[in-house]
């Protein structure tokens, strides 16, 4: 406890000094009135002692700090106005002479004084970050459940986090379910960009601990934590130092983990910190939820029920949105379209259980017969569409023709295990060498489909 005490008169000063290192104060001795403000501006006090030739400075020091107590020390002659001097914020006066007990009594209750203020200042501060906190992180929910697209919500994240907590770096990881791998999806601060794509296992370092673990956590000093990895940070170059890591949980699943590192201030994570920020990654993990649900809604909106492949609707959709940004990049997209030969024989023969089956199996052939890249649909009935982007016609035939005998090259089976066999006829078009939009495309490819289905099937036709 830092104390200022002023008296003119130096036996005074040194009696006061006395009592007050009894208390166990740190005392300043001032014996000029002028030097009281000097003093206090030069440092930080918790109380004034002041004798009463020094009651003209209680307004201007009280100015300069509002929560220090003043006590005032006078003859019990002396001709005071206590009613303004207690106005002005006077914690106490001292009579003199006084009592050791009497001194101690009133530097108690002033610095009890003080430090009810002090509580009630940071009781203030503290109300006035929270509802800041709640502000913020009103906007941030507003924000990513304006959104059902993955990408953005972590975007939000990144961009409007760092106003809720200060720190160096945010990231987030989500959890690739097939390898059991945390995979740095998002990520903002110095390293950002070098953490994207960079993979923790379950378990390993802080990250992998809460995802095991289903527990958040600080780590106010990573370097005295067995559990921090230092991989990262050798292939980043980034120096952590601590770190507030919470895991996101759907449906009592972990789907990945939120992680914030190097408070701003340099101080270490709070609780205060982590119940904010445990309430907003609540938040993003029903935002994504919400995100993966329409995402699957729109995906089974798109996907033939029978074959999984894609439907008309999303050749469409593929179609014009690949023509409209390769049109000023002189682009080429190559299509084929084909159709079962002499399908309706498998219905009338087998039935219709076996001809969807058929259909069905179709589909897994020309999947592992075409490139990672192109796009497959089921057009309707015994109809199929190959998208082939980027793909020159020479090229496009030599796919289409491999198509032809793959599809031929197997018998098909009926659930009695009776065996035939089928073919396909296919028709090659090219954009923008045989066509300028989507339906021409389309047109050109059926065109030679058909020109082919005359002209004896089982086999390619360009257009």
């Amino acid at each position: 406890m830092r104390v200022i005490i002023f008296d003119s008169n130096r036996k005074r000063l040194a009696d006061a000094v006395k009592h007050a290192k009894k208390l166990g104060m740190d005392v300043t001795a001032v014996s000029k009135a002028d030097r009281v403000k000097k003093t206090l501006m030069h440092g930080t006090y918790d109380l004034l002692i002041l004798d009463d030739a020094a009651v003209t400075l209680i307004s201007a020091l009280k100015k300069f700090d509002t929560t220090i107590p003043i006590i005032v020390m006078a003859e019990a002659d002396a001709h005071l106005n206590y009613q303004k001097l207690f106005q002005n914020g006077v914690a106490g006066l001292i009579v003199r002479p006084y009592t050791a007990h009497s001194f101690r009594q009133v530097v108690r209750k002033a610095i009890a004084q003080r430090q009810n203020v002090l509580d009630n200042l940071q009781t203030v501060t503290s109300l006035k970050r929270k509802i800041r906190e709640l502000s913020t992180l009103s906007e941030i929910v507003q924000a990513i459940n304006s959104s059902l697209k993955p990408e953005e919500i972590l975007e939000t994240i990144m961009a409007k986090a760092a106003d809720l907590i200060k720190a160096e770096g945010w990231s987030v990881l989500l959890l690739d379910y097939e390898t059991r791998e945390l995979v740095f999806k998002a990520a903002a601060g110095e390293a950002g960009k070098k953490l994207l794509g960079m993979r923790l296992k379950i378990g390993q370092g802080v990250a992998g601990w809460s995802a095991r673990h289903g527990q958040s956590l600080i780590v106010p000093d990573v370097s005295k934590d067995p559990r921090f990895y230092s991989g990262i940070d050798a292939k980043t170059k980034f120096v952590t130092k601590s770190i507030l890591c919470v895991p996101m949980r759907s449906k009592n699943k972990i789907i990945g983990v939120v992680e914030v590192v190097n408070k701003s201030d340099g101080e270490p994570f709070t609780n205060d910190d982590l119940d904010i920020f445990e309430n907003l990654v609540a938040h993003v993990t029903i935002a994504l939820e919400n995100a993966a649900i329409y995402r699957k809604m729109e995906e089974a909106s798109l996907i033939d029920d029978l074959t999984k492949l894609y439907n008309l609707r999303y050749c469409n959709q593929y179609l014009d949105k690949f023509l409209a940004e390769r049109k000023s990049e002189f682009g080429i997209v190559s299509l084929i379209f084909l159709d079962i030969d002499f399908f309706k024989l498998v219905d009338d023969n087998f039935g219709h259980l076996v001809g969807s089956e058929t259909l069905r199996r179709v589909g897994e052939r020309l999947r592992r017969t075409v490139r990672k890249d192109d796009v497959l649909v089921r057009y309707g009935g015994d109809e199929y569409i190959v998208i082939l982007p980027n793909t020159d016609k020479q090229t496009a035939t030599a796919i289409a023709e491999r198509i032809r005998k793959e599809i031929s090259r197997e018998p098909f089976f009926t659930f009695d295990n009776q065996k035939f066999s089928i073919s396909v006829t296919l028709g090659v078009a090219t954009y923008p060498e045989d066509a300028k939009t989507r339906d021409e495309l389309i047109g050109k490819a059926d065109k030679a489909m058909y020109d082919g289905k005359l002209s004896g099937r089982d086999k390619v036709v360009v257009a």
